[in-house]
């Protein structure tokens, strides 16, 4: 008895240890090696966001980059259920980048609404000529933020919490367009309401 009882209290201390890191893949990009679970910023009380803005943050997914400036990215401002901000990819050796509006249906789950940018895979309006509607998820899975959904329904998540662009993502909630869309009454949603928008099916 008395062996079998160390052998649960030698368990129970290995579960209590600390869990294997997270690898890149093998990809040599200068990542956070020690990316919190919850947005770097949110960690830091910048005073932007709260434990009820889980989406708010700087992410990164660098998965198949052969340097930081390939990475994907994901800046995200988060006030209630909205949420605003970036997204960028590099593909083909062409850089795309634009801006996004979700809304949050739970502390895990969002659907992106509003998206504008370089014409690509992502969107096929640019900013300046407004939005374009669309219905697709933005997802919070083990500490990770993704953007697409598995077959089976399961969340796919690759973009890590990421405090090197903890400057570009403070310089994001300064901009006026975020002020604008995080407000109770943003100009998008009321050109969208006038433009009759629908949104276009998803994933």
């Amino acid at each position: 008895m008395r062996a079998l009882g160390t052998m649960v209290l030698l368990g129970l201390a290995a579960c209590a240890g600390p869990g294997p890191g997270t690898g890149n893949g093998g990809v040599s990009v200068a990542v956070d090696d020690a990316a919190p679970s919850t947005p770097f910023a949110q960690q830091q009380g910048s005073g932007e966001t709260s434990p009820g803005d889980p989406f708010a943050g700087a992410w990164q997914s660098c998965d198949g980059a052969s340097s930081p400036e390939e990475c994907s990215r994901y800046l995200l401002a988060q006030r209630g259920d909205r949420i605003c901000g970036t997204w960028s990819y590099l593909a083909s050796g062409k850089a795309y980048d634009g801006r996004v509006v979700a809304h949050a249906t739970s502390p895990t789950e969002a659907r992106r609404t509003q998206v504008c940018g370089r014409p690509g895979a992502e969107t096929d309006t640019e900013c300046s000529d407004g939005w374009q509607s669309i219905d697709k998820p933005l997802l919070l899975c083990d500490g990770k933020l993704g953007d697409l959904v598995g077959a089976d329904g399961a969340c796919f998540a690759d973009y890590q919490a990421a405090r090197t662009l903890q400057g570009e993502w403070e310089a994001l909630q300064m901009e006026p367009w975020v002020q604008d869309c995080l407000s109770d009454a943003p100009s998008w949603m009321t050109h969208r309401e006038m433009n009759h928008d629908k949104p276009e099916s998803s994933d």
